[in-house]
């Protein structure tokens, strides 16, 4: 059984650090250690992603995805988690989550009963529907924001990019600084500070 950790984050960032550490920490608790770090800067809302495909293809039978919280593998729609844990399942891979100690039977008890296995796929479930929901209720707020300040006369130029907008508040999300954004995404700096000011 090999550990193979899935980090979304920037590896010139602090917080990719921070998040291989703390990674490295838990499995150093259970006397495991990661066997490679697979680091993503794509969107946790898209179903194709370079890294996380790397690691579906490098892994074996047993292995296990280890990640600190299920936004970190998915904001995706119900239907499109559910491809994705297919995929991940089919492969037969086994997610461990840092936050989520009913997955963590597998460095404890080896072998898991139904009953166990039964309550875990729930527990990542209900996972990813607490991401997907945390996502689009950041995004209903940012539209509400848009709403008022048109409402209040505060609104001004052309009809916002909202898809870009989405993308700026993921890479605030990540931690990612003004500048990175703006060379990531080809913003202007007072785009970052409308998006940020709207959403607060």
């Amino acid at each position: 059984m090999l550990i193979r950790a899935y980090l979304r984050a920037s590896t010139t960032e602090q917080d990719a650090q921070r998040a291989k550490e703390e990674l490295k920490a838990f499995g150093m608790k259970f006397d495991h250690r990661i066997a490679s770090y697979y680091i993503e800067n794509q969107s946790g809302t898209k179903l194709e992603r370079p890294e996380l495909n790397k690691l579906i293809e490098d892994s074996e039978t047993g292995d296990v995805v280890l990640i600190e919280k299920m936004d970190r593998l998915t904001r995706l729609p119900w239907g499109e988690w559910k491809t994705l844990k297919a995929r991940i399942m089919a492969k037969g891979l086994v997610i461990v989550v840092v936050d989520q100690p009913m997955t963590h039977a597998v460095f404890s008890s080896g072998e898991q009963n139904s009953i166990t296995l039964a309550l875990t796929e729930f527990m990542l479930d209900l996972g990813a529907a607490m991401a997907r929901d945390d996502y689009e209720t950041r995004h209903k707020r940012q539209a509400q924001g848009i709403a008022k300040a048109k409402a209040e006369g505060k609104y001004r130029g052309r009809q916002p990019n909202i898809a870009l907008h989405h993308d700026i508040l993921d890479q605030l999300t990540l931690g990612r600084s003004y500048s990175q954004i703006q060379e990531k995404l080809g913003c202007s700096r007072a785009t970052i500070a409308r998006v940020v000011k709207i959403n607060i």
